[in-house]
């Protein structure tokens, strides 16, 4: 396996090659010049895939990842103006996880559909980013705090995020247990791993990093501005496409962060390709959709698609 790792490594890195070469050819505004900009953008998406990945593992759809990235990064916003940038870290961190709380808390105890669940949540926070905007909707930092949000400090903000997740989630007991609880959650359940306690703690280690991508998003763009009547919505689908495309790439190099970077790295090359040819946001709704929708018919049928593969190559042997 060992020594298959610079070819396999090769393999994860096709898709975004692939699209980076697509849209080079494609535009001429978009090339290699560009790696270093989209890949600096890939880092909040990223983030935010590494929240997403812990209740995707348990089987949790989560729809509100947008809504608590901005009530989080608002929180941070608003306390960098009284404590500069450590009231950023524990307004942005500590609303994420304070949020994480509460999603877990109403699955425990309320014994709700977690669907049910992130899309209420999902309008309850929005309102109350709202109303903590005083109904400007809007809020800004000093461009000294802003600078963390800027190339390099987001990488290593990122980076720390990263090793962060790789520690939860391969080194530690609830790391062990959320992929039990994936595999067969009957299963796991028999074996003495507690169904509830192990989302709702999901959903706590899913809100601090929400609370981390708040503060790489407020800081980046220097503002955030709520939104109201579901339109945070749109902001959970490139984490959600990151993880599709990292699992995937996962059983072909078994390094969670990593393979999440690539997924990351990858739609944030379509977005921003797609920008640069000059589609109309319309037709880029639409192949981003249609992207969406291959990768998660190939995600969920990856396992009929191998046997189909293994026999044709069985066949040939024959």
């Amino acid at each position: 396996m060992k020594k298959n790792l610079p070819l396999r490594i090769v393999y994860v890195l096709l898709i975004p090659v692939l699209l980076m070469v697509i849209f080079s050819v494609a535009s001429t505004g978009f090339g290699l010049s560009s790696f270093y900009i989209v890949l600096s953008q890939a880092m909040i998406p990223l983030v935010m895939a590494l929240g997403v990945s812990f209740t995707f593992v348990v089987g949790i759809f989560e729809m509100s990842v947008g809504s608590q990235v901005i009530l989080s990064a608002i929180v941070g916003g608003i306390l960098s103006r009284y404590l500069g940038f450590p009231g950023l870290i524990i307004g942005s961190v500590g609303t994420g996880l304070l949020l994480g709380c509460a999603m877990g808390a109403v699955y425990k105890f309320l014994k709700i559909p977690t669907m049910v669940i992130s899309l209420g949540m999902m309008m309850l926070f929005e309102v109350i980013a709202q109303m903590l905007t005083k109904g400007s909707g809007y809020v800004s930092v000093d461009g000294m705090i802003s600078q963390f949000g800027t190339t390099p400090n987001n990488f290593i903000i990122a980076i720390i995020a990263g090793v962060l997740f790789f520690i939860i989630y391969h080194k530690t007991k609830f790391g062990h247990g959320i992929r039990a609880l994936g595999m067969n959650d009957v299963v796991a359940v028999n074996l003495g791993l507690s169904n509830n306690r192990l989302k709702f703690v999901t959903y706590v280690w899913g809100g601090m990093f929400y609370g981390i991508a708040g503060a790489l998003n407020i800081c980046y763009a220097g503002s955030v501005t709520a939104k109201m009547d579901l339109g945070s919505l749109s902001m959970m689908f490139p984490p959600i496409i990151s993880v599709l495309i990292a699992l995937q790439l996962k059983n072909i190099l078994n390094n969670f962060p990593f393979t999440i970077l690539i997924g990351a790295f990858s739609i944030t090359i379509l977005s921003s390709g797609l920008i640069a040819v000059g589609l109309p946001a319309t037709m880029q709704d639409f192949i981003t959709g249609v992207f969406m929708l291959v990768v998660m018919i190939i995600s969920t049928n990856s396992e009929k698609i191998g046997i189909f593969f293994r026999q044709k190559k069985l066949v040939r042997r024959l």
